[in-house]
């Protein structure tokens, strides 16, 4: 399918031969002479890009370029101008114009220009695109995330992405592969389980996802280091590339003992940090006002001033996790369209006291304490001789929550796994632990 170039210039040779040259390298080329016309077509959905002049008649195209993007904010649009050079190229840079260029131009180099400008807008509405819900961000600490996953997709470096809990480092990585050359290769996330084999046909240079590496067993580690080994034996043209998680920055990984150095040397290359949602309240609206249409798509939702600042004014440790779950069961519990304080305060105070068991909330921190200074003193049988205190006030804490995960899921670990956010494996290794 060609790709549609929207012409605007009012001099009809210069029309002309544009037309003519674009036509032939391949583009389809659409024509006109003065700016509304430019408008209509834009604001019908046509064009892949923009091409216009600075001057039509008496009228100046930046007098039109904030509605274009308004309307159509992943257009690309390229200026071209005879005159005026200085003023215009910083007109461009201030109405976040793509390109501009002065006359006379070299037709190839304009060609190469159009070209970079679709290589741009596919890039940028793949990074855009909804589906991974917290890639949609237009705040300033989201913008380093976008350059990186822009920068990295097609690379064939290691990318190791990092960040607290719930923050979407797997829908990043995700992101990394669909944008990228990788895209329509295969995508596989790391399990042990999976034969060593068939993980490496499977993947047939695409990416290859290792989630939670600071979590993996010793032997899941061995497993995975073949893998890589065998990947550098490999030409360049016929390796995978590697994506892994963790919540832990890569120098914090280096001091973890139970990780192994040359395991870690194998994913030393591009570095990709996704802030908590407290550090991008900005995103706060257009993240919830998502969340909600994936739970009721019919019907506009509207957040009221106060009730933006009451879900800004929240710390949010659970990242944008949290924030997803709280706007989808509000969106089934509650009609109202427009959603105020009063109701996500009733959302986060029911939370909460679920959280806390209301009528019979316990100082976890105070019981711990005095349970500690009973076994200090040695008043009570409470604690396992194999173990620390330290290592049994953790099994306090500890079963209870991995009991209650299991009795969600019926038993189901994997499911266990994923209710508490941790890995599988290291489930796994805490029930054994428990058992003995």
């Amino acid at each position: 399918m060609k790709n549609n170039i929207l012409l605007a210039d009012d001099d009809a040779g210069i029309r002309f031969v544009l037309s003519k040259y674009l036509t032939r390298a391949g583009f389809a080329v659409k024509a006109t002479d003065n700016p509304q016309t430019l408008m209509k077509w834009a604001k019908a959905g046509e064009g892949d890009v923009i091409l216009t002049d600075v001057h039509m008649g008496a009228e100046d195209i930046f007098e039109f370029v904030p509605e274009l993007k308004s309307a159509r904010p992943d257009l690309p649009i390229i200026v071209i101008s005879a005159n005026t050079r200085m003023v215009t190229a910083l007109k461009s840079r201030q109405t976040r114009v793509f390109e501009y260029i002065p006359k006379p131009f070299d037709l190839p180099d304009l060609q190469k220009t159009i070209e970079r400008a679709l290589d741009n807008q596919i890039a940028t509405q793949t990074l855009h695109k909804p589906a991974p819900d917290q890639m949609i961000g237009k705040s300033k600490a989201m913008q380093p995330v976008f350059r990186a996953i822009s920068d990295y997709a097609s690379a064939n470096i290691p990318v190791f992405i990092w960040g607290d809990v719930g923050v979407g480092k797997n829908l990043a990585a995700q992101c990394i592969h669909d944008s990228g050359t990788r895209a329509d290769l295969e995508y596989l996330h790391f399990d042990s389980k999976t034969p060593k084999g068939e993980i490496l046909d499977k993947l047939d240079r695409g990416d290859l996802f290792v989630d939670r590496i600071h979590e993996l067993s010793k032997p899941d580690q061995t497993v995975l280091l073949e893998i890589m080994e065998h990947n550098e034996r490999c030409s360049l043209k016929q390796q995978f590339r590697v994506i892994v998680a963790s919540d832990l920055p890569f120098e914090a990984l280096r001091q973890q003992p139970n990780l192994r150095a040359d395991l870690l040397s194998h994913f030393m290359g591009g570095q990709i940090y996704l802030p908590p949602l407290r550090e991008r309240t900005q995103d706060i609206k257009d993240l919830a006002l998502y969340f909600f249409s994936q739970v009721r798509p019919a019907g506009p939702r509207t957040i009221l001033k106060d009730g933006l600042a009451r879900l800004k004014a929240h710390k949010w440790p659970g990242n944008v996790r949290e924030l997803r779950s709280l706007m989808q069961v509000l969106a089934l519990q509650f009609s109202d369209q427009a959603v105020g304080a009063d109701i996500i305060d009733q959302m986060l105070q029911s939370r909460e006291t679920q959280q806390h068991q209301k009528g019979h909330i316990v100082n976890i921190e105070t019981a711990c304490i005095e349970l500690l200074q009973q076994v200090y003193l040695g008043k009570t049988d409470l604690l396992d001789p194999r173990l620390s205190p330290y290592e049994q006030a953790l099994q306090w804490f500890e079963k209870p929550i991995f009991a209650e995960a299991l009795r969600l899921t019926e038993g189901n670990n994997s499911k266990a796994a994923n209710l508490l956010g941790i890995h599988r494996n290291t489930l796994r290794t805490k029930l054994r632990n428990f058992s003995n």
